[in-house]
């Protein structure tokens, strides 16, 4: 029998990544992401780590090592020399970089890049007869969700009031088309989110999927 999937949607900054580390810890989840592939390439591009990448107080700051002339990628180089503004030499940021080689690159040349290197990755996973459950806590767009539905997993939506974040960039706005089977409301500290996490849990590894309900 195969492990539960569980894909986490939600705005940014709701507590999806809370969410998945909760099941890390409490339930031994193994938490993946459809991000883990762009990471991994830009890290071998641009021959830094995936630390000076996801380094979130350095996310939105040009680094010099992120300028176009140290991308060992021709074709990316190629490509956003024609796409964005500045030269070879300009700094650039990691969300910067992630996003165009996400998606301006990769997504260009199939709109499925990311979600087929998903799949490998879980059926890699999988061969190896390990039974801990996958979460993953960045579904962010419908093919996405097409996958953990076609592996017969469950999706969950994050919301917290105030957090709500609308940008131009088709990855911050499709999930609002995504269908959840739950939502969990995110309104209180660490504790109640943790409560909310593992009720929840339970029940799915007790009913099955849920019929498009909320807690709170």
């Amino acid at each position: 029998m195969h492990p539960i999937v569980l894909g986490i949607t939600g705005d940014h900054n709701t507590g999806k990544t809370t969410v998945a580390q909760l099941l890390q810890t409490h339930v031994d989840a193994r938490a993946m992401a459809f991000s883990d592939g762009i990471y991994a390439e830009v890290a071998q591009a641009f021959g830094c780590s995936i630390l000076e990448l996801s380094d979130r107080l350095g996310k939105a700051q040009p680094q010099r090592l992120l300028a176009l002339q140290h991308c060992t990628d021709k074709a990316f180089v190629q490509r956003m020399q024609a796409h964005a503004e500045g030269d070879l030499q300009t700094p650039r940021s990691p969300r910067q970089i992630l996003e165009w080689w996400g998606s301006e690159y990769r997504r260009s040349q199939d709109a499925d890049y990311w979600v087929k290197r998903t799949q490998h990755s879980i059926n890699h996973y999988r061969s190896h007869n390990c039974h801990r459950p996958i979460v993953l806590a960045d579904v962010y767009k419908l093919n996405e969700a097409e996958l953990i539905r076609s592996l017969g997993g469950t999706i969950w939506r994050i919301e917290r009031p105030g957090h709500e974040q609308r940008t131009a960039h088709a990855t911050s706005t499709e999930h609002l088309q995504i269908q959840a089977d739950l939502t969990l409301h995110n309104m209180g500290d660490i504790k109640h989110l943790q409560h909310l996490v593992l009720t929840s849990w339970h029940e799915l590894q007790r009913y099955g999927h849920h019929q498009t309900a909320a807690a709170t």
